[in-house]
């Protein structure tokens, strides 16, 4: 699909697949939307599923040069008015889950509900160095001393932080084709820069009561290396009015990949039930 110039001075590319319950899948840090293909294409098949690439990712470019997550939810805001969406299900994953916070709180007219799906609301809930204001010592270094594709490599392929041991020792394969898929439209480093800048920079967790619409903490019970999700969930679920807690067995930070034909099924059953 071609590219649109949104109000918000974005020039972004999106995808529109389906007819039925409008669905935003918002994607993880320096992700663009092609990361939820092919395996989250299923849901098109019952929705109206729609998939962008954020600002500074894939083929998505700012007229700004420095981002926040405020500008990429008003991003979603101003390609669900492009699209004569009135209110979308929004479902974030890690830094999407974010982004569809802030949409939440700011439009929660456009929110029909809201999957955080291994997201958190800041650095508040975080522990020890993690919840120091600005961007964490072992980013900084990370990206000063190595080779940027070696960087996101160590992340999605050589720990356990996104997918789990024995899921890489039984299917290298697919954890490589992930790589190759995700990076060949991943935002390089100066654009990447800029969006741990928004994340690590944003905080919400004062404003989590405020949350109006149904809401769903989706998270794997081993996604507590690095900044530990589980703990930063189980703050969103203390914290926001009525929050369901979902967490999935055995699965990671990346568990919409690993698991998903799982994960599939239980965002589906979770918008039919919001519909």
């Amino acid at each position: 699909m071609p590219n649109v110039k949104l109000s918000t001075g974005t020039d972004l590319y999106f995808e529109s697949h389906g007819q039925g319950e409008a669905l935003v899948l918002i994607p993880s840090t320096g992700f663009s939307g092609d990361c939820w293909k092919p395996t989250q294409m299923p849901l098109a098949q019952s929705c109206h599923l729609i998939l962008h690439d954020p600002r500074g990712c894939g083929r998505s470019v700012p007229s700004q040069k420095v981002y926040t997550i405020n500008q990429m939810a008003n991003d979603v805001v101003a390609l669900l008015d492009h699209l004569g969406v009135e209110a979308a299900h929004v479902v974030g994953h890690s830094m999407g889950g974010r982004i569809g916070l802030e949409l939440a709180l700011n439009f929660p007219g456009r929110v029909k509900s809201l999957v955080m799906a291994a997201g958190g609301s800041g650095q508040v809930p975080r522990h020890g160095a993690e919840c120091v204001t600005g961007v964490p010592f072992g980013h900084i270094h990370a990206l000063a001393t190595k080779d940027f594709e070696h960087v996101l490599r160590e992340e999605y392929c050589d720990s356990a932080s996104f997918f789990t041991d024995d899921y890489r020792a039984a299917h290298p394969d697919r954890v490589e084709a992930f790589f190759r898929h995700v990076y060949a439209t991943h935002a390089r480093l100066p654009e990447y820069i800029n969006l741990i800048l928004a994340r690590h920079s944003w905080e919400a967790t004062h404003r989590l009561g405020d949350v109006q619409r149904p809401t769903m903490i989706l998270i794997g019970d081993k996604d507590s290396g690095r900044s530990n999700h589980v703990a930063q969930a189980r703050a969103l679920q203390e914290r926001i009015p009525g929050a369901v807690f979902k967490s999935l067995a055995g699965q990671a930070h990346g568990f919409p990949w690993q698991a998903a034909d799982l994960t599939n099924a239980t965002l589906l059953d979770w918008v039919k039930a919001h519909a």
